[in-house]
């Protein structure tokens, strides 16, 4: 993946309204990069950001640039949405991030999503889902901590497998392994942790997954790419290859819907009905509620 320092793109505002998978649960989105360092990875083989023309513009998928002002763009735009001149306030809930990683390899050095962060402590929104793909993610804990005294914070890693090396696809950004000691960490910490297996990709161990599931997270999103990429009948991943890699691994079944439910039957056994939420409405679910 890759390392290197991307282009400045000058921005005015960084917060952009929701529209269709995530509107149902939030009011916007914050995307500190535009396209992702993570494109070589497992998880670009998947992606659905690489389908939005407006992001790509024709170009592969990858990283084409970091938002410049990131923090003095979501004071800014944070204060003409809750401390307007004329009118109320509105509500202000966040989704970081739809179409990058705050936790590229990039952030270690540029520092944009913890800006926005300390911001934050400053200026809450009304709820916030931090999205990650990366156990760097840990980097952040004091100030996801002292933020979710604040605010609804969810801190929420994708675990889409427990193969720590998928056969037929390229390396992970980050092993499954150290993605759920980091959510476990966190949760020790008090954040509300929420893994999303999102695709369903396949498990060795479905059973141990969800005993490792059940110490790491408060919940489990759980999600396909038939009914999770915002498309129907999953036609955004169909022009992927993934579903042709997991035919070509041995691994068809993961690509039905059937396995889906087999895998969130199980998974709710040990963990229980309120913690195993699926799909969209998985997603949009703000709930506070954490399992002590």
């Amino acid at each position: 993946m890759s390392t290197i320092a991307p282009p400045w793109i000058e921005n005015q505002s960084i917060l952009t309204p929701t529209s269709g998978y995530l509107a149902a649960g939030f009011t916007h989105t914050i995307n500190a990069y535009q396209g992702c360092a993570f494109a070589g990875a497992l998880c670009g083989t998947f992606c659905y950001a690489q389908h939005n023309h407006w992001i790509t513009r024709g170009r592969d998928w990858g990283l084409y640039g970091a938002k410049r002002n990131a923090r003095t763009a979501y004071r800014r735009d944070h204060d003409r949405i809750k401390r307007p001149a004329r009118g109320e306030p509105r509500p202000l809930k966040i989704y970081m991030s739809s179409a990058t990683d705050p936790y590229l390899p990039q952030e270690a050095r540029l520092g944009l999503t913890r800006s926005i962060l300390e911001e934050m402590i400053e200026r809450p929104p009304d709820a916030l889902v931090i999205q990650t793909h990366h156990a760097r993610i840990e980097r952040d804990a004091d100030l996801i901590a002292d933020l979710s005294t604040k605010t609804l914070v969810w801190a929420s890693i994708t675990i889409e497998t427990d193969h720590d090396r998928l056969p037929g696809f390229p390396p992970h950004a980050c092993s499954p392994t150290d993605r759920l000691e980091a959510l476990a960490r966190l949760r020790r910490r008090g954040i509300p942790t929420q893994a999303a297996v999102s695709p369903l990709l396949p498990l060795a161990d479905t059973q141990d997954f969800a005993r490792r599931l059940d110490s790491a997270c408060d919940r489990v999103i759980l999600d396909h790419y038939l009914i999770g990429d915002g498309s129907p009948g999953g036609a955004r991943t169909r022009r992927t290859t993934l579903a042709a890699r997991l035919i070509d691994a041995g691994f068809e079944r993961w690509t039905s819907l059937d396995t889906l439910w087999e895998t969130r039957e199980i998974l709710t056994k040990l963990l229980g009905e309120n913690r195993v939420l699926v799909g969209r409405e998985g997603f949009c679910s703000l709930s506070p509620t954490r399992i002590e």
